[in-house]
């Protein structure tokens, strides 16, 4: 008989579940799943997560080649936008949620770009706050993916190899060139943070591994991209209740769990709305292994043996 397998990628949760205080909100079946799993630590991150759910092999250098999502040939690495934040004897890297117009993004092109010019670089805009650096050459470098980045500090994280020294004399010159921007300063007097910085990352190879699962949803590009290039289209029609997982390996990425609202409730409907109806397909045997990952905490494993350990 083929079998069914769950895979169920959840961000947001490792600031929930691995705190004590927090056990009494996780709704019933989320906790017993919890309780009967095969737990196996891990700190990886969503989007290393994610290409490695459809790489050929395990990608372990400390950047992560999304350029290659966009054209394989071509010279250029992602230029980022991004806040840097001092912090005592510190500079902490910002790249989310920064509100970034499009207006706003080609003024901060148009301030960076001629800076470029010493190294053959054209600075353009995929989106507002996704900047692709398209090079003559590429540099003889090794960079830090922005997403592993974002939040912590920048020592040990900037650019190494052969070019470093050129490449972080740029990255300084950028700061120094935003600084007193005007459109910065109209950015602050709208109480927005100032783009400040840009974030140089995204080289390497992607080498997918051809139809990696059977079946894929969620609304991120990254998964989408990554599907496409499995050769997987995800599915238009979402469904999260489980009832009509057919035979193969399944793969399901939660939307974020918003900690700034009521994440209860929303545990609390996905408990109701996807978790009461996966439990009892494991009881029946229809799914076969049920995975939950949790970026940065690491992954509960259950089987249908494991859903009959009353002891557990």
């Amino acid at each position: 008989m083929a079998k069914t397998e769950l895979t169920i990628v959840c961000p947001g949760l490792a600031r929930l579940v691995g705190q004590q205080i927090n056990a009494a909100s996780i709704p019933p079946v989320l906790a017993k799943i919890i309780k009967k799993s095969h737990f196996v630590a891990d700190q990886t991150g969503l989007a290393r997560l994610l290409f490695n759910h459809f790489s050929q092999t395990p990608i372990k250098d400390t950047d992560l080649p999304v350029v290659s999502l966009f054209d394989p040939t071509s010279s250029a690495i992602k230029a980022d936008p991004c806040y840097l934040h001092p912090d005592r004897d510190r500079l902490l890297v910002f790249a989310d949620n920064l509100d970034i117009t499009q207006q706003e993004s080609t003024a901060l092109i148009s301030e960076i770009q001629p800076l470029l010019e010493e190294f053959n670089g054209q600075l353009l805009a995929l989106d507002s706050d996704s900047w692709l650096l398209t090079l003559t050459d590429m540099p003889k470098l090794s960079f830090t993916a922005l997403p592993e980045v974002s939040g912590k500090g920048v020592d040990g994280q900037l650019p190494q190899g052969d070019d470093q020294r050129a490449w972080v004399r740029l990255w300084n010159e950028i700061q120094m060139q935003l600084y007193d921007a005007d459109i910065n300063q109209q950015r602050i007097a709208a109480g927005k943070l100032p783009i400040n910085s840009v974030w140089f990352w995204g080289a390497g190879t992607f080498i997918a591994q051809k139809q990696a699962w059977t079946h894929v949803q969620g609304n991120d590009w990254l998964l989408e991209q990554l599907a496409e290039k499995s050769g997987i289209k995800l599915n238009e029609s979402q469904d999260w209740s489980g009832q009509k997982l057919n035979s193969g390996k399944h793969l399901w990425l939660l939307d974020e769990l918003d900690l700034e609202a009521d994440w209860p409730l929303q545990l609390q409907i996905f408990n109701d709305n996807s978790l009461q109806a996966l439990w009892w397909q494991l009881k029946k045997t229809n799914i076969s292994k049920l995975t939950l990952q949790i970026p940065e905490h690491g992954q509960y494993v259950l089987t249908p043996l494991d859903v009959w350990k009353f002891w557990k």
